[in-house]
């Protein structure tokens, strides 16, 4: 294939011969170039002419047997018996040498002569110099001698060589690699031209134009051709052997480079190799060289994968282990990167060097860092399995733990026990030590948890010691997440009211802000949000950092900064998708749900608790399967899908998380379906049970659980309304704040234990604040509630303005209103897409208008005006006159493009910075 012109050169070569001007002519390339095929050729072609032929092809193994190759040349001549067995004598005479060369020019005589020899690199001193005399004597006769030879063994008979090259007649032929056209002739002979044009630049790409390889392929790829996936089909059997067999037909030392390159692999270098090796850089460079020409490798690395997978795995065990064992010392030696370096043991798959333990729990480390869980694991599990002392396990098991944990918690855990151990031999520091409590309350562990949590907690220091900063945020953490297991004196502490306690460190200083929101029930001067937002701001997703930043998220959630939390929550949402970390995933997925379902987008709260659970499992989830289970109920209970409900309440959760902080969500979404479906009791039990775990915790804040509130609405429906009035003043008194959503709520429940005038205020009252703090599902209720009580005021229009807004608002939420207090909610919720007046979906691009050409004030009255306001009532709220509401509400009704006050946005309020309030 593509010989055409070495064949026509042939050719004339022969012609000359026969005219009586004797030609020499070496055949070079490398190896499995086409050499030997092409003599071949001029073999035949010279048999068809007339002429005569000798022909031998020299060995490696042969190259010590003196005159083989010249014996093998005799064997082709039945008269020369003799002289083949005289050659064979340990001792050969001169005049058995002439004779020889006499014998050829007498052929020569009868017919044009063809001496050739293949693989002439590999011939005997002895036969090569019988060459020589011929070479000398062949100028004026009928004799041409063609001598093949590979491009990397030129130094092999310099000698031989440069006494060719000086002859007048010497003609040299280079063999090519094959082109892309020509490796596209070679296929479409065996598989038909579509096949071949698709193929050929890929299989050019794999080969480098190498024929055997080429070859090869087209034996791999016959038994896939007819399927349309054929392309894609992994090279087989045939294409190593192919390679093999151009390794071993090449000299010993491209084999070593060969082996060298595939150890390293892209680590390598010539430099690197040579120093692999400790071979000389020259001998290296002139290996690669070959291995070039023979298309298996280009700039220095294997052209195809599979070429380097052929070279590695021909590789002797023992071999490969000291190669691998040495390429890793090498890397550390030149500091070298660390992954490499462990990615060199493990291959070696047994190491007993003493610093092999230090670099893979490093190499785990920068792999955790680059998100690539898979090989940490490698690294920790080789390192295992190698002989470290018992301090060195228990530090890898512990960075095991971590690794699995980002895939996995459920797998995690099966490294729980043996760490246990560990740290009772104490071969933990206390930082491992809080990091396997955490683990072991996550998994329900309690018995060794509470003893890991006596151990880093401690006693609180004196007064005017330093604390240490890793044991405060420790303590905080055990105090928000399990309280339970601290001492009573510990959990009665709490942090001064206005002032935020500031350990150094994200870690400590977020942890304190949770504890504050929590411990005061508020954010009152928003020192807590504007610590929780700098580290946010200054903080990198990581292991290390994931602590601070749920903690921080949560404090935002619990100061009832829901659009900041969301806007963060989402940003770090997406840079844990794009990065693959499966448990950043489900975490954030989680608190996503949670303020989702705190906004009243209950479709979105849906959707990210079922993604928290599916990325982990309920397994994964441990003892804080509550929060997503809490919000699914809760969802599926306002919803009024009580089906789905019900079935996730009969999903297993652990005992444990009843005594964690986790299992709160969970009681009260549990409590509010009772109450959904009128099983009252059983809802009492449940609110009050949180209101028992909170008290005893320390931890009774309202924006966490506003359980006497919860407690409220059921004694309202008992018929204790005295009660329920007194449960919903508590509540008031320690919301903290007259704005909290919480207070909203309260004010609510409140309402419905109040004469009619007084109920009219003081839903008003909850109405506007519900509605600035965009507690949508609450505002939705207290909507109509405040409709009913205008409608038993006899204010009718007031009524039925409200009614219409909280039936706008109830569908966007995709919730059922409840007509009455004791009203049941329907089994299936209502699914319907909002829509205005005209039965045209609800402009949602007038709300989005609207936070961009209304102004503060414009908006104060517009917000007002929807919840069915007179002018006159705007006026006295806002201190302004009853003219300038009129004009206000023309430019609105202008800009957004509405006619009557109905049409405003439901919650147009929640789009400025100002509140109706």
């Amino acid at each position: 294939m593509e010989r055409s012109r070495e064949i026509r050169l042939f050719d004339e070569l022969f012609a000359d011969t026969a005219r009586g001007s004797g030609r020499i002519t070496l055949v070079t390339g490398a190896v499995a170039s086409g050499k030997t095929e092409l003599l071949h050729a001029f073999a035949d072609r010279c048999i068809a002419r007339g002429g005569i032929l000798l022909s031998a092809t020299a060995a490696r193994e042969d190259r010590g047997v003196s005159f083989g190759v010249l014996r093998q040349l005799l064997d082709w001549v039945p008269s020369a018996g003799r002289l083949v067995d005289e050659l064979a004598a340990p001792q050969v005479s001169s005049e058995t040498l002439r004779e020889v060369g006499t014998l050829a020019l007498r052929l020569s005589d009868e017919a044009p002569l063809l001496v050739a020899v293949d693989d002439v690199h590999h011939a005997d001193e002895q036969s090569l110099d019988c060459l020589l005399r011929l070479v000398k004597r062949i100028r004026s006769t009928r004799v041409m001698l063609v001598l093949a030879e590979s491009t990397q063994a030129w130094s092999v008979h310099p000698a031989f060589r440069i006494e060719l090259v000086r002859q007048a007649q010497f003609r040299r032929i280079r063999l090519a690699p094959l082109t892309v056209d020509g490796v596209a002739e070679m296929l479409s002979q065996h598989l038909g031209q579509a096949a071949a044009w698709s193929l050929a630049q890929e299989a050019h790409q794999a080969t480098g134009g190498n024929q055997l390889l080429v070859r090869a392929l087209i034996e791999d790829y016959a038994d896939v051709v007819e399927f349309p996936d054929y392309m894609s089909r992994p090279m087989g059997e045939s294409f190593r052997q192919a390679v093999l067999a151009c390794l071993y037909r090449s000299t010993p030392e491209t084999l070593e480079v060969a082996r060298g390159t595939a150890v390293l692999e892209t680590t390598g270098s010539p430099a690197g190799v040579a120093e692999l090796l400790d071979r000389d850089p020259e001998v290296v460079e002139r290996a690669l060289h070959a291995l070039q020409a023979a298309g298996l490798v280009e700039n220095g690395r294997f052209r195809h994968p599979l070429i380097r997978a052929a070279v590695y795995d021909d590789l002797d065990p023992a071999l490969l282990k000291e190669l691998h064992t040495q390429a890793a010392r090498l890397l550390l030696d030149g500091a070298g990167c660390v992954t490499d370096i462990a990615d060199h043991l493990v291959a070696a798959k047994q190491v007993s060097a003493d610093w092999a333990v230090a670099e893979l729990e490093r190499a785990a480390e920068r792999a955790l860092d680059e998100d690539d869980e898979e090989s940490a694991v490698r690294y920790i599990e080789f390192a295992l399995s190698m002989s470290a002392s018992p301090r060195q396990q228990a530090s890898l098991r512990m960075l095991l733990i971590r690794a699995e944990w980002r895939t996995s918690p459920e797998t995690a855990a099966r490294h729980l026990e043996p760490l246990y151990q560990a740290r009772r031999e104490g071969l933990l520091s206390t930082a491992q030590t809080a990091a396997l409590m955490r683990a072991a309350m996550w998994h329900g562990h309690v018995q060794d948890a509470g003893e890991l949590i006596g151990e880093v907690t401690g006693a609180p220091p004196e007064a005017g010691a330093r604390a240490d900063p890793f044991l405060v945020s420790t303590r905080n953490w055990v105090k928000f997440a399990c309280p339970q297991f601290l001492p009573l004196d510990a959990r009665d502490e709490a942090p001064a009211a206005g002032r935020l306690p500031s350990p150094p460190g994200q870690h400590a200083q977020a942890v304190a802000a949770l504890s504050t929101v929590l411990g005061q029930g508020r954010d009152e001067n928003g020192s807590c949000t504007r610590t929780a937002e700098q580290i946010l701001q200054t903080s990198s997703l990581s292991d290390v950092s994931l602590e601070a930043v749920m903690a921080s998220l949560q404090t935002l959630i619990y100061a009832e900064q829901l659009p900041l939390a969301a806007q963060w929550c989402d940003a770090l949402l997406a840079e844990a998708d794009a990065r693959g970390v499966v448990w950043w995933q489900a975490l954030l997925s989680c608190c996503r749900a949670e303020i989702a379902v705190r906004n009243g987008e209950l479709v979105e709260a849906q959707k990210h608790a079922l993604r928290a659970l599916k990325l982990i499992g309920l397994r994964g989830w441990g003892v804080a399967a509550g929060l997503p289970l809490g919000v699914l109920i809760d969802v599926a209970t306002s919803l009024g899908d009580y089906d789905s409900a019900r079935r996730y309440l009969k999903e297993p959760v652990p005992d444990a998380m009843f005594q964690t902080v986790y299992g709160l969500p969970y009681l009260r979404a549990r409590g509010r379906y009772y109450l959904a479906t009128d099983r009252l009791q059983a809802a009492l039990v449940n609110f009050r049970y949180c209101g028992e775990l909170m008290t005893a915790w320390n931890l009774d804040a309202p924006p966490l659980i506003p359980w006497r509130s919860d407690m409220a609405e059921v004694y309202l429906r008992l018929g204790d309304h005295e009660r329920a009035q007194q449960l919903a003043k508590e509540q008031m008194l320690r919301s903290g704040s007259r704005t909290s959503r919480t207070y909203g709520y309260s004010l609510r429940v409140l309402a419905a234990t109040a004469g009619h005038r007084a109920r009219l205020r003081i839903l008003k009252e909850s109405v506007e604040v519900l509605q600035a703090r965009g507690d949508r599902l609450t505002l939705t209720q207290a909507l109509s509630d405040l409709s009913r009580a205008h409608q038993m005021l006899g204010e009718f229009n007031k009524a039925r303005v409200l009614s219409r807004r909280a039936g706008r608002l109830a569908k966007e939420c995709r919730v059922q209103r409840m007509e009455t207090e004791t009203a049941p909610v329907p089994e299936k919720p209502l699914m319907i897409a909002p829509r205005s007046r005209d039965g045209r979906p609800a402009p949602t691009a007038t709300l989005a208008r609207a936070a961009e050409v209304l102004t503060l004030s414009e908006r104060r009255v517009a917000a007002l005006a929807s919840l069915g306001y007179t002018n006159r009532e705007i006026s006295g709220k806002l201190h302004i006159t009853v003219s300038t509401v009129e004009q206000h509400l023309t430019k609105v009704f202008r800009k957004l493009k509405v006619k009557r006050r109905t049409d405003l946005p439901v919650d147009l309020e929640f789009q400025g910075n100002g509140s109706a309030c």
